[in-house]
Parts: C-alpha cells; sequence; structure tokens
C-alpha cells in the first residue's frame, strides 16, 4: 500500500495505490477527492491494483497555477506509474476524463467504466448542477455553495443511503471550493473527446433516479461508443458506485474479467 504524492512534471498528484494484479484507475467526480472509491479499493484491492488520485485542484493535489488538461495529467500519472493497459473508471467529471483519455491516447486504456458521466457538447433541456453552482457562488460565495450543491437533485437519492450522504457530506465540507472562487484555467474544449474515438471494451453505468440529462447521456454513450454496454442501477441516483457499492463492485470485477455483455 501506498499513499502520498507522484510527480508528473506540471505538479504533484495525491494517489492511494492499494493492491496487487490488473490494475484499475478510478477518479473521482467534482467537488470529491479519492476517498468517494473507498468502498471499491475496499474490497477489490484483494485482487486488482487499485489507484485512486486526487484530480488537480480536488483534495490534496495542489490547485492550478498555469492552464492545464486533466487529460494529460491522467497520462503523465500512467507513465509516472509504469502502469501497463490498465483499466480506467470514472465517475461524473471523472468519467469525462476517463473516456477523453480513451479517445485520445486509444491504445493505452484496456477497459473504459463510465459512471454518471457528462458529455461535453450534450444539449442539457436544464441547468447543469457544475454551472448552477458556479453561478450560486459569484453571488454568495464557496461556504455557502456546499450546502446548495448538495441540495442538486443528482444528490437526492442519498437520503436513502446514510453511509453514502456521510461520506458524500465529509468530500464537499473538506473540499476547498477553489473552482467556485477562482476562473479555472483548465482547457475545457481539449482535442480527442469523441466517443466515436473510444475503441476499447466500455461499460456504461447510470443511476435511475438521477436527474435526466446524465440518463439521457448514458443512452447516447452507450449508442455511440462501438460495443458499449449499458446498465442502469434502478433504485440509485448519480453516486451509485456509493449508494449501491456491493452490486457496482462485482459489476466491475465481472467486466474487467470478460468482455461479455453486463446485467
Amino acid at each position: 500500500m501506498s499513499d502520498g504524492y507522484v510527480d508528473i512534471g506540471s505538479g504533484n498528484l495525491w494517489v492511494k495505490d492499494e493492491g496487487n494484479g490488473p490494475a484499475i484507475v478510478f477518479l473521482h467526480g467534482f467537488s470529491f477527492d479519492h476517498r468517494q472509491w473507498a468502498p471499491q479499493i475496499e474490497e477489490l484491492a484483494a485482487d486488482f491494483r487499485c489507484i485512486a488520485y486526487d484530480l488537480r485542484g480536488f483534495g490534496r493535489s495542489a490547485p492550478p497555477d498555469t492552464r492545464y488538461d486533466h487529460v494529460l495529467d491522467l497520462h503523465a500519472l500512467l507513465g509516472a506509474l509504469n502502469l501497463d493497459a490498465p483499466a480506467l473508471v470514472g465517475l461524473s467529471l471523472g468519467a469525462n476524463v476517463s473516456m477523453a483519455h480513451t479517445a485520445r491516447y486509444p491504445q493505452v486504456a484496456s477497459k473504459l467504466v463510465l459512471v454518471s458521466s457528462g458529455l461535453p457538447g450534450f444539449a442539457w433541456s436544464e441547468q447543469r448542477p457544475p454551472e448552477a453552482a458556479k453561478a450560486y457562488a459569484d453571488a454568495h460565495g464557496a461556504t455557502a455553495t456546499k450546502e446548495f450543491w448538495l441540495a442538486q437533485s443528482p444528490f437526492d437519492s442519498l437520503q436513502d443511503y446514510p453511509d453514502a450522504k456521510s461520506a458524500v457530506h465529509t468530500m464537499v465540507a473538506d473540499y476547498s471550493g477553489w473552482h467556485w472562487e477562482n476562473s479555472d484555467p483548465r482547457d475545457f474544449n481539449p482535442p480527442g473527446q469523441d466517443p466515436n474515438s473510444v475503441t476499447c471494451p466500455t461499460l456504461v453505468v447510470r443511476g435511475a433516479r438521477d436527474m435526466q440529462g446524465y440518463r439521457d447521456i448514458a443512452e447516447v454513450l452507450a449508442k455511440t461508443i462501438r460495443g458499449a454496454s449499458l446498465v442502469t442501477f434502478e433504485e440509485a441516483g448519480h453516486m451509485l458506485t456509493m449508494e449501491e457499492p456491493e452490486r457496482f463492485n462485482a459489476l466491475l470485477a465481472k467486466f474487467i474479467a470478460s468482455q461479455e455483455e453486463m446485467s
């Protein structure tokens, strides 16, 4: 087991690296950190090398001080850790980054799992929660925005999952709020984000209790990425990996071991 900073050349990222076997790299959602994946690491580290890291500006990883790209950060991290054909597993923001990386570097990942994913260029019929939170923060500040953020509909289902709710609220309480207080220099539209460019086996997972936009994006991704499978957790929402960890862990382990369709 190894927890600590990894130098990726353009900065340091906080990484949790536990277990042995085929490598799985986990990428968290906005306002969260590597602890989001604790239920997966706890169970899967017996059979897999589980790597979860804090994206730049989240958790213990420092905020950016110049223009950057989460995809390039991920690529540099994979190189620094000498990972050979890892599976990439991302939720929400982390799913966006995982998909964009796999599209840009199609020979790197062995498998791709997209959970509650966003999709650049998708036409939302309602305001995206991250945009609503940023607008609220501009008017009320980052501290007040944490409560506003957790009141957004993607997190409604947490009321039925007290352990997941407690963990999510703890991560948001610890979040610095940097992205709400600053103009993010991230490259939001880097090249190579087209789902059509993804060629590795892909599993798309959504929660039936998530907001409509995320559920629709899951269908688009499953139809666009060649050979992708779509699985819906009927009783879960946006944070399904924490709400129903046992089911998700079993699904993930089966998918990594097999190329058959998941159900």
